[in-house]
């Protein structure tokens, strides 16, 4: 988005008798003796494809690398401005190492083997895992900390008893009221009726749930990469 710089122009006063014998040669002595100033906070920055050695101005835009740098004076050079900090983990789709952004994929290889980086990346990565040592092998994973397999498939379900049919089919005596004694049956039958089908869904939800967890617990997430920030090339 464009916006107007408000600027003043100011005259200064010439020291010496000046004449001008045509409209240029006017121009060009005004121009000579005028001073301005932006009267407006304007920030600006340098565009460059490499950075460089000595401080040219405050911030520098790299378009190489496609970052802002400032310059470090206890560096002697132009560091990169991010808010990322070396040691910094990530998991992205992206395969393999940017040196150029700052990130090493975590593989179990030597520091020593890394290619493309720079001192200053090397040096980063001795100070997190140690000269001479190697990166971690860090595997992006979807879920963790699922229950264990067969959680759900050993779930103790009770057996019901007495057998089917059996308290419905009991005799009685006329000792007492055969209608009230039936309906006793029948009705304790039909509890029982009941609980017979709450354990078939009981054991179909044990069953699809273990299931899932099966699923679940291998599942890997394909193509999904963990990174360590290691800084921007210096």
């Amino acid at each position: 988005m464009s916006a107007t710089i408000p600027i003043t122009l100011q005259a200064v006063p010439v020291p010496i008798g000046i004449s001008a014998a045509d409209i240029n040669q006017l121009l060009t002595i005004i121009a000579q003796f005028m001073s301005a100033s932006i009267n407006q906070d304007v920030s600006f920055f340098q565009t460059v494809s490499a950075d460089p050695t000595q401080k040219t101005t405050d911030i520098i835009f790299n378009e190489a690398q496609g970052i802002f740098k400032q310059w470090s004076v206890g560096i002697g050079a132009y560091v990169a401005i991010t808010e990322n900090q070396p040691g910094d983990i990530k998991s992205s789709f992206v395969a393999g190492d940017s040196p150029q952004t700052g990130w090493i994929i975590c593989d179990g290889r030597t520091i020593s083997g890394i290619q493309g980086i720079s001192q200053s990346q090397l040096s980063v990565l001795n100070q997190l895992f140690g000269i001479g040592g190697s990166l971690p092998t860090l595997t992006a994973q979807v879920l963790s900390g699922l229950p264990a397999t067969g959680t759900f498939s050993g779930i103790t379900i009770t057996d019901i008893t007495p057998p089917q049919s059996q308290i419905g089919n009991l005799p009685f005596s006329g000792t007492y009221n055969p209608v009230e004694e039936q309906n006793l049956a029948a009705n304790t039958e039909t509890l029982r009726g009941s609980t017979a089908n709450l354990k078939s869904s009981t054991q179909a939800i044990a069953t699809a749930s273990e299931a899932l967890l099966a699923a679940l617990r291998n599942a890997t997430s394909a193509g999904l990469y963990t990174s360590v920030f290691v800084g921007y090339p210096a």
